[in-house]
């Protein structure tokens, strides 16, 4: 509970008006909870009293006023029942999206190496299991949580006063029920880790399978797939039902304590009316109060689950949430003087025992310079393209951008200087057009069209029947490895980079589609700085400086 407290604490502390408010509803709420029972034991009272003395008609006037008071009184409590929903659900949904927007912000901190350490499955189970669990917890538990906390001890309190050797006897058997909801919740909270692993495991796959089904059926055996999918599900399926075998136990058993206490008051309190030391209204009273209970104490085997769902996930979050990045970037905004690059003794490995990819690396690029880079599969090109735009950091040596090193540059600046098309480019789901305003939201129809052009793209969009507004499917598996590529491209230049560093951007094109692409490039973008990695020799006469190995110098050293 602790880990659960120090996770939410920052935001209700941003809120704590929303939830001082709510507060003050729920203790107002529970307060007025208490009259219709008192004053329904009153009337019962009232009424034998009243037929000893000249019949209910006579005193038909204090009635009324009673009953009109009970009817008041509901009134009165199902407005602030309104009002205790308005705070405590709406500080719930913002606390949610301050921590949805605080993930985002984390995840986006984050380098490659970082990233590559948690799987998609992980990733998604952050962003849907753990934040709905942690929403539950400051939604329905904190809402019914302080409800029956409320109740229980203004309900206890007046039973004491009014009469204690009743109160106290039929107080004593939800006086147990903590110690054995104590014990439940332990075990709950316990397979609740291994349920999330499940899911976590199951997403995982989904996300890796469902999206490529179409290609997949090409080429994996269809039984395969779904043996691995019900392997998976049966793993979740039965960590699923463990936690849900231990929160079975909950509510049956608190009914069962309400129903001892329920007994005592009719059994102890009947004997105590028959001995005149209590009257049939006391005993019909305190009847209510616990049938009053029975609603929030039935849910607490429910709120204690969502209880340890929501401190599993938080220790989750909280866990995630203090991942510092491998790479740090500096917060003040600097420019490249000139849009230049330089290596020395580069040198990279994926780990500290693994072979190196490349080691010894040098290289220059003046800026404005065209630069094409053939090397041979497996020698490192996308792992210097990954060091040029510093989604990583190298093993050892330097990287110089302009007349500073790379590492003096922030985020911001490095990504608004430099176009970077990877070899394998990934789309999002929506338009065209949605496309090219999640990398620039202010861009015009006109700027979009000049993209798709200079990409040699525009004429088969042109074609299409909803032109710009044709949505390209997930991971963009609507458009050809080509289209996709260029359109990757589009996406790029539109920002107008003074580096553009692409990485096999012309593998799926023939040659006519690439020499269009290099004139457009070469007639809007020839005074950028170019670093293309392509074996296609078409590009060759657009570029000042072919490089067959990856540097200047005999630089390729495996092992090492």
């Amino acid at each position: 509970m602790q880990s659960l407290i120090k996770f939410l604490l920052p935001y209700y502390r941003q809120y704590r008006s929303l939830f001082v408010g709510g507060v003050l509803f729920v203790i107002a709420v529970n307060l007025l909870a208490l009259y219709a029972p008192w004053a329904t034991g009153h009337v019962i009272d009232k009424l034998i009293a009243f037929s000893r003395e000249g019949g209910l008609w006579a005193h038909r006037g204090e009635l009324g006023l009673l009953l009109a008071s009970i009817l008041g009184a509901a009134l009165v409590r199902g407005a602030l029942m309104v009002g205790m929903r308005q705070t405590l659900v709406v500080l719930s949904r913002r606390v949610e999206n301050a921590q949805r927007k605080d993930l985002v912000e984390r995840l986006l901190s984050w380098d490659l190496p970082t990233l590559q350490r948690f799987s998609g499955g992980d990733l998604l189970t952050y962003f849907t299991e753990d934040l709905n669990r942690i929403r539950n917890f400051t939604g329905p538990v904190i809402l019914y949580g302080l409800n029956a906390l409320a109740l229980l001890i203004f309900t206890g309190v007046l039973m004491v006063a009014t009469a204690p050797e009743l109160g106290l006897a039929a107080l004593l058997p939800l006086a147990i029920l903590p110690l054995v909801t104590y014990y439940l919740r332990r075990k709950a909270l316990h397979l609740g880790h291994a349920q999330q692993a499940a899911f976590a495991y199951l997403s995982g796959y989904v996300q890796q399978i469902f999206p490529y089904l179409r290609a997949l059926r090409a080429l994996a055996r269809p039984e395969f797939l779904r043996q691995e999918m019900g392997r998976r599900s049966e793993s979740y399926r039965q960590a699923s039902l463990a936690v849900a075998r231990v929160e079975a136990y909950l509510q049956p058993i608190t009914y069962l304590f309400i129903g001892v206490s329920l007994s005592v008051v009719l059994l102890y309190g009947g004997y105590e009316v028959m001995q005149g030391r209590q009257t049939l209204g006391t005993v019909s009273a305190f009847s209510l109060y616990l049938l009053q209970l029975l609603f929030p104490l039935g849910a607490l085997g429910w709120l204690f689950s969502l209880v340890q769902q929501a401190r599993a996930s938080a220790e989750r979050l909280m866990q995630v949430l203090s991942v510092e990045p491998a790479i740090a970037y500096p917060a003040s905004v600097i420019w490249p003087a000139r849009p230049a690059y330089r290596w020395e003794k580069l040198g990279y490995r994926y780990d500290t025992k693994a072979e190196w990819v490349f080691r010894g690396l040098q290289g220059e690029v003046r800026a404005g310079e065209h630069l094409g880079i053939a090397a041979p599969l497996g020698s490192g090109k996308t792992t210097l393209a990954r060091l040029l735009v510093r989604q990583m950091d190298p093993t050892e040596g330097h990287i110089w951008l302009g007349d500073r090193p790379l590492r003096s540059y922030s985020l911001s600046t490095l990504r608004s200087c430099i176009g970077y098309v990877p070899q394998e480019p990934v789309l999002w789901e929506g338009s065209i057009a949605d496309s090219f305003r999640l990398v620039k939201p202010e861009a015009s129809r006109k700027e979009i069209w000049e993209a798709l052009e200079w990409a040699g793209l525009a004429e088969e969009v042109r074609a299409l029947p909803k032109g710009i507004l044709t949505p390209v499917g997930e991971w963009g598996q609507q458009v050809s490895g080509g289209q996709r590529q260029r359109l990757a491209l589009a996406l790029t230049l539109i920002r107008r980079p003074r580096i553009l560093l692409l990485d096999d951007p012309f593998a799926p094109l023939d040659s006519q589609k690439i020499l269009e692409i290099l004139d457009n490039l070469q007639r809007h973008f020839g005074g950028a700085t170019w670093i293309i990695f392509t074996h296609r020799q078409e590009a060759r006469g657009h570029l000042h400086t072919w490089w067959e190995t990856l540097g200047m110098e005999p630089i390729l050293q495996k092992g090492g």
